[in-house]
């Protein structure tokens, strides 16, 4: 249901920030369909610099991404109904599925096409990232719905973006014994009008996309005319420690 969508991105922002909300869920719609309706709009440098402060906290910036202002937000639910929620832990069991992934429009174009990353910045071990980063999922040419879509859509699917091709299938984590916390990030970025046809790692996923440690995402995004407008992220280690 459309509510779940909105439940969760509370959730995201309720780390640091208030309960004021530019969408709130309008109920007894006839058939039981709830609503989602645009408000007055959010304080966006209040959001962006919370996403921002949390980012920061746990060293996404800087080691996978640089600074930058977040124009969206990303929410995840997986088949396990578990959600990722900016730095929440979840076990590699309850992630192994393809999540279904719900995204805020920015104020953009409405032409505009996207790709989300899953990426692993401490593989093996966040003290040892010699194999970072490890890509866990690539998908492109994804579209979003409007805000005003989203305001008036009368089911989950019409406010969910159109679902893009995968360049690099999903897989689900699996941290090896004994490394501790593994950070697992989604990045979306807006594509350019020089991103063209994407390509991810054909065969190892190690060391994906760049020639250095934890340089993966940023580098193949610059290579691809790529950017960031949105990130969330989960932790997950092995149950043996």
């Amino acid at each position: 249901m459309l509510a779940s969508h909105t439940r969760i991105c509370s959730r995201i922002f309720s780390h640091c920030i208030s309960t004021d909300s530019r969408i709130r869920v309008r109920k007894n719609i006839p058939n039981g369909v709830k609503l989602i309706r645009v408000r007055q709009a959010m304080p966006l440098v209040t959001i962006s610099s919370s996403i921002r402060e949390t980012l920061k906290k746990h060293e996404i910036i800087p080691d996978v991404i640089d600074d930058f202002t977040p124009a969206t937000m990303i929410s995840v639910s997986y088949p396990s109904k578990k959600e990722v929620t900016l730095g929440n832990t979840l076990s590699p069991k309850e992630t192994q599925d393809v999540p279904k992934i719900q995204i805020t429009p920015e104020a953009a174009d409405d032409d505009s096409k996207y790709t989300l990353v899953l990426t692993d910045p401490d593989a093996p071990s966040r003290e040892d990232p010699k194999w970072s980063e490890f890509c866990h999922w690539i998908s492109s040419d994804i579209k979003l719905p409007s805000i005003e879509a989203i305001a008036s859509a009368q089911s989950l699917e019409e406010a969910s973006p159109k679902k893009g091709k995968d360049v690099v299938d999903y897989m689900g984590p699996a941290p090896p014994e004994g490394t501790g916390k593994h950070r697992y990030v989604f990045l979306l970025y807006r594509n350019g009008p020089k991103t063209g046809t994407l390509t991810g790692p054909a065969d190892h996923r190690k060391n994906w996309g760049g020639d250095k440690p934890r340089h993966g995402a940023r580098q193949w995004a610059k290579e691809n005319d790529l950017t960031l407008v949105g990130a969330n992220f989960f932790f997950a280690q092995n149950s043996k420690q």
